[in-house]
């Protein structure tokens, strides 16, 4: 299936890859690293990024993988980075999001390629698995589960069980992000927020960030703390700077609000119960140190759906996998993307 897309512009960034932007023939526009694979034999990977981040983080992985002949392709979500950023909830549909995506592939004559999300990159690639299946060879699930379409997302569910179980609500964060003044505050608090985000302490997160309350109570208070050592001035400035722009936070948040407000819905709702299994082989690569999605919560999300072959590697780290262990997990993409 072809899209009417086009390739704006491209240059070369750090890591031997190439930056393109792509307009969709809905109107976005995308901006997004890409190497083909310099081994005929290698596939190349579709890297999606998570909430709140970029294409960047991916850094140390794809110089990893274009070094070993891999591929890469590793876009600005939309709403992020150097990528539109509409404010208007309807946008962050995920057929409309996968279509978008898909158009990326075609325009780089990629019929197939090796899915890798982490965080909300990985929830958007349970939508683009669904709506285009065929288009996956292989799909890795960083950090974070896979989330079937047009089944609930229980939020109210998975908080009862982790106040049960951990003491704290893990996703009562999700709360703060639905609500109608959160967007102020962050902008309001960047530096509170990206210290939060990338915490040096991941086992504070559940308490700090994640519980009810926790995350509106550690911005207004403006709160601060020092940077962890897997994380770079350079790096910060650069966060910062892109969280800065216009509409960045009302636009990322909308991931969140999509679900929560069912926006998804009427498109899924209409696919069979077969549509949301995973016909191909899936690594689960977990966050041993993640007090909001231990590793046992993201196997017991992937691999009931996982009907072709399920792995999950257990890395230690915090959340934020690509970057407080990144040539680990270079290593485990390359062999997993690598193997027969």
């Amino acid at each position: 299936m072809r899209f009417s897309a086009s390739i704006l512009a491209q240059a070369y960034n750090n890591q031997s890859s190439i930056i393109k932007t792509l307009k969709t023939s809905d109107g976005q526009t995308y901006t997004y690293d890409f190497a083909p694979p310099s081994d005929a034999s290698k596939p190349t990977l579709l890297l999606l990024h998570g909430y709140p981040a970029s294409r960047h983080d991916w850094a140390t992985q794809i110089k990893a993988l274009v070094a070993e002949g891999f591929g890469i392709v590793a876009p600005d979500m939309l709403g992020f980075g150097d990528t539109s950023k509409p404010t208007a909830i309807e946008a962050y549909n995920g057929k409309t999001i996968s279509t978008q995506l898909i158009e990326i592939l075609d325009a780089e004559n990629l019929p197939q390629v090796v899915g890798v999300g982490h965080d909300w990159g990985a929830g958007v690639l349970s939508k683009v698995t669904t709506w285009y299946p065929k288009r996956f060879t292989k799909l890795s699930f960083v950090g974070t589960p896979y989330i079937p379409a047009g089944l609930l997302f229980d939020v109210d569910g998975f908080n009862k069980q982790s106040l049960e179980t951990a003491g704290y609500m893990s996703f009562g964060y999700w709360y703060f992000f639905n609500s109608w003044d959160a967007a102020g505050i962050i902008e309001s608090h960047l530096e509170s927020f990206f210290s939060i985000i990338f915490t040096a302490n991941a086992s504070s997160w559940g308490t700090d960030f994640a519980d009810l309350g926790a995350a509106r109570a550690w911005l207004t208070a403006n709160t601060t703390q020092p940077r962890p050592s897997w994380i770079t001035a350079e790096y910060e400035a650069q966060w910062l700077s892109l969280y800065r722009q216009p509409n960045i936070v009302p636009a990322t948040l909308n991931y969140y609000q999509a679900l929560l407000r069912g926006i998804h819905q009427k498109d899924e709702a209409q696919l069979p119960d077969t549509a949301r299994y995973l016909q191909v082989p899936v690594l689960a690569i977990g966050a041993a140190q993640d007090a909001i999605l231990p590793p046992e919560a993201q196997r017991a999300a992937i691999e009931p759906w996982a009907v072709a072959g399920f792995e999950q590697r257990i890395l230690d780290t915090g959340h934020w996998v690509a970057l407080e262990k990144g040539d680990e997990l270079s290593e485990l993409l390359i062999e997993f993307a690598g193997s027969a």
